[in-house]
């Protein structure tokens, strides 16, 4: 027998008429398909735009079942693609909301996390690997479950519920092949290798793999217990990087860089590291040098990289600006690593002393350079901090800038989904808005940097910010936010914030 709540969404009449009987919903019906044809007018000019980008720049965009790499992505991470790719993301998702019925809609929202789960299975069960040689013929799920005897009929049904969400493709029954969204699993090792050696998975590799791994073991379990966090009187309204979700979903006192590095999450730190360059590695590899007029810094300048690793996005600028020296700042732990990664990637820098690597805490006053510092650059810094923390960094920064230093932020700045007038006053802060009736923050579109904000208050009770927000954050802290430099829409958009001393 079914439910009587079942029986009333899908009842025809229920979700026409409503209590304002079938008048009202004659009214909002004709709303919905105005919505509904200029939502698919932008699908099908977007369209266009892809082909004359891609037709102009003699560009392929491979289909849906060829293997993803980073070249056949090529077409994709076009300025005028992503863009116009941003706006069908952004229009498709709001189509879904109008189509739909509205528990439908949102029960299924709520039951995507079953979809994470899938993903993070097909990882650990090496899935993509095991496919990778079979072609698009693929593998019957019982061939696919025994590298490591995993129950066939169980992997078969994580696989079709992938496969209904496009990540993996259902040849016949219970036979999976690869295709493009599921390839990005593949760490490209041997299947024999990731059995024999665990850790040997998180080295070599892109870091895509190792940043969904992460996302899905610490993020997720994090995430599992936010609105406990949230609603607990103790930690609901606490700031302090130790009373966060994740220290309640594992149960542990310390923060989440004491904790990840602690001897017994060897596997989880090897992995956070590789995520990290996961990270870099789904960007645009030239995003650092656009949006800051670094040739025109005077010969000599001095930039320094606060908390910027083993230097990655600095070696980037070094190459395209030999007229720069660099200090790259990070804890004492890391340098080692740097020392190694500079070695390898660009040994005269080091040698010649144009590049210098510095153990310091941004939580310490910095030590005093030879020279004054000509730009203070923080890459996706702050958001792993909440406001007082973030305030300790930017004062010591601003006690040791000189009157002509600059400060540059490159965060995920996120912007209202409402329009918000103060970015007007804020030169480069506000965006074009989007065709009508998009929201104004590109919705789905620029999804990823609101997930990230709810991560980062998951981890350590840190955010993503408005522009606004900044703008208020920085001069309690003694810099005066000047201008404000957005990257091409994308899913994870770096925007260049500039400030000067007050």
């Amino acid at each position: 027998m079914s439910s009587p709540a079942l029986e009333t969404i899908s009842s025809p009449q229920s979700l026409t008429t409503g209590t304002n009987g079938s008048a009202a919903a004659t009214g909002a019906s004709q709303d919905a398909l105005t919505e509904l044809k200029a939502l698919a007018n932008i699908i099908q000019t977007s369209i266009k735009q892809i082909e004359e980008a891609v037709v102009q720049n003699s560009l392929t965009l491979p289909s849906s079942e060829v293997p993803f790499s980073l070249e056949t992505e090529a077409a994709r991470m076009h300025p005028r693609v992503q863009s116009a790719g941003s706006l069908i993301t952004s229009a498709a998702a709001q189509l879904m909301t109008l189509v739909r019925p509205a528990p439908v809609t949102v029960l299924d929202t709520v039951m995507q996390f079953h979809v994470s789960t899938a993903i993070r299975t097909a990882l650990s069960a090496h899935v993509a690997e095991i496919l990778r040689d079979a072609g698009p013929l693929g593998k019957h799920a019982r061939d696919i479950a025994k590298p490591t005897k995993v129950h066939p009929g169980k992997l078969a049904r994580i696989l079709r519920l992938l496969s209904t969400n496009y990540i993996f493709t259902e040849v016949s029954p219970d036979v999976f092949a690869n295709n493009r969204l599921s390839s990005v699993l593949d760490t490209g090792k041997p299947i024999d290798e990731l059995l024999a050696n665990p850790e040997s998975k998180y080295v070599g590799t892109l870091g895509i793999t190792s940043l969904m791994e992460h996302v899905l073991d610490e993020g997720f379990k994090a995430s599992s217990y936010l609105t406990e966090t949230i609603l607990d009187p103790k930690t609901g309204h606490a700031y302090e990087v130790n009373k966060t979700a994740l220290n309640r979903a594992f149960n542990v006192e310390e923060d989440f860089w004491e904790w990840i590095e602690a001897p017994g999450n060897r596997l989880r730190l090897a992995r956070f590291g590789s995520a990290m360059s996961g990270i870099r590695n789904m960007a645009r590899p030239d995003e650092i040098l656009e949006g800051y007029a670094w040739k025109d810094l005077p010969e000599g300048s001095l930039v320094v990289d606060v908390g910027g690793g083993v230097g990655s996005r600095t070696l980037t600028l070094a190459a395209n600006h030999p007229h720069l020296r660099f200090v790259v700042q990070d804890r004492q732990q890391v340098i080692p690593d740097a020392v190694e990664y500079w070695k390898k990637n660009m040994p005269n820098a080091l040698e010649s002393g144009r590049v210098k690597l510095q153990a310091q805490s941004f939580f310490d006053p910095q030590t005093k350079p030879e020279t004054d510092v000509t730009v203070f650059f923080l890459c996706q810094v702050l958001h792993d901090w909440a406001d007082e923390y973030c305030l300790t960094i930017l004062r010591h920064l601003r006690a040791a800038a000189g009157p002509k230093t600059q400060l540059l932020l490159v965060d995920q700045v996120m912007s209202c989904a409402c329009d918000e007038p103060a970015t007007h006053e804020i030169p480069g802060a506000e965006l074009p808005p989007p065709p009508k009736p998009l929201l104004p923050n590109m919705g789905r579109a620029g999804g990823m940097t609101y997930n990230t904000d709810i991560m980062m208050m998951g981890y350590y009770n840190g955010q993503e910010r408005t522009v606004t927000y900044l703008r208020d954050l920085l001069e309690k802290a003694g810099w005066d936010l000047i201008s404000v430099q957005h990257d091409a829409p994308t899913q994870i958009r770096h925007t260049k914030v500039i400030a000067v001393p007050l």
